[in-house]
């Protein structure tokens, strides 16, 4: 658990996570940059000022999420915190010093817990802070939600924003791509293979599905943040199968670094 534990707070702790956890949240609200501009544009020509639809904000995170400009960075913000973790540490010779206080198997698996987690809660967050500066801009700027009679005799109105359920698909893509990039770089011992292995797999899978392969919807990574009908568990069924693909993918991290550390 100590292991875990250290690996955890050194990879949320890095320059990387700040910069993915950040740079999500800048990708997003720039991609949401003209319906800003059209919202206050509306409220500043119409007549009597007229406040925008319910759930105005809401929209503008989802489209944004589907939008081309995180379908490009997201596998790559997915494998800046804590990918060339294990490369940096035979590369620059600690794992020498850092092995004769721990087992083998316990720093491996606390390097492959600490990756997955950071990547999935730098995209996690970085979509929750662009949600909240989404709604601190727009949301006082909405229409009140409507009421039925029932509920307005209860004197309660509940909405749950289609928001939260992205952060849960957020955070289980994250945590494969960061899982893919680590996989490739500790099978090449290379930093640039980090990288730009999550970026040409995502890609590789959008363009079979695209050209050759429509029916395998479930290996096409935009289908993992905006799930269509097909899925037959809607949401569930598209964390199961991306917890599938995690786990093989640092199940293969594991096993690659294994073999690395067997000749230092």
């Amino acid at each position: 658990m100590h292991s875990i534990r250290s690996n955890i707070r050194q990879a949320v702790t890095s320059r990387g996570f700040m910069l993915s956890c950040f740079g999500t949240m800048a990708i997003l609200l720039l991609s949401c940059m003209e319906g800003f501009v059209s919202a206050f544009r509306m409220l500043k020509y119409t007549e009597y000022g007229a406040p925008l639809m319910f759930g105005y904000h809401n929209d503008l995170i989802v489209s944004a999420l589907s939008g081309e400009a995180m379908t490009i960075t997201l596998p790559i913000l997915a494998a800046l915190p804590y990918t060339t973790s294990v490369t940096d540490d035979v590369k620059s010779g600690f794992i020498k010093e850092y092995l004769p206080r721990t087992t083998i198997p316990r720093y491996i698996f606390g390097k492959v817990i600490g990756c997955a987690l950071s990547g999935a809660l730098a995209l996690m967050l970085g979509l929750a802070m662009a949600f909240a500066v989404a709604s601190l801009m727009l949301l006082p700027l909405e229409a009140a939600p409507a009421i039925t009679a029932g509920e307005a005799a209860q004197g309660i109105r509940l909405t749950i924003s289609p928001v939260w359920g992205k952060l849960i698909l957020m955070f289980a893509s994250g945590a494969f791509w960061a899982s893919v990039g680590m996989l490739f770089s500790n099978l090449t011992m290379s930093r640039y293979m980090a990288y730009a292995s999550p970026f040409v797999i995502y890609y590789v899978l959008i363009i079979l599905y695209e050209r050759y392969f429509p029916v395998v919807y479930v290996l096409y990574p935009k289908e993992w943040l905006a799930p269509s009908s097909l899925w037959l568990y809607g949401n569930a069924g598209v964390l199961m199968i991306v917890a599938e693909l995690t786990a093989l993918a640092g199940l293969g991290a594991g096993l690659s670094a294994g073999r690395r550390l067997s000749n230092v």
